[in-house]
């Protein structure tokens, strides 16, 4: 069964068409620029989580030893800001060695501190 609409009914509706349609275009464009500043807020988020990923590494080998982990994170991305590539800084950590501390030898292997005749002749405490 089929309904059967006037001219006057149907131009009515037409009259509604483009308002329709500019309603329906604004919401599309608000949800579009709500997923974009949402793709580019994960995005920072992952960047975030990749260059503490970085530092973790760096910690974790004791590569630059002397700097605490937020200014190791700080660094890093300045680096990624400046046009590094995160690959590239992540490859290079993963490739570089870590780095032994020596400790520290005190007093303990000093001329005249010797304590039998084999250490006395290494530390050159020889009479």
């Amino acid at each position: 069964m089929s309904v059967k609409i006037s001219a006057a009914e149907a131009a009515m509706v037409y009259a509604e068409v483009p308002g329709v349609l500019r309603g329906l275009a604004a919401d599309r464009d608000h949800w579009m620029n709500k997923c974009a500043s949402m793709q580019a807020e994960l995005n920072e988020f992952r960047t975030s989580d990749r260059i503490e990923k970085i530092a973790r590494q760096m910690e974790d080998k004791n590569v630059d030893v002397g700097t605490s982990f937020d200014d190791k994170c700080d660094k890093i991305k300045v680096a990624a800001a400046s046009g590094r590539s995160l690959d590239v800084i992540e490859e290079a950590v993963g490739m570089t060695a870590p780095t032994q501390s020596m400790g520290n030898l005190g007093n303990e292997l000093e001329y005249g501190n010797s304590a039998n005749s084999f250490e006395a002749m290494l530390l050159g405490d020889v009479e």
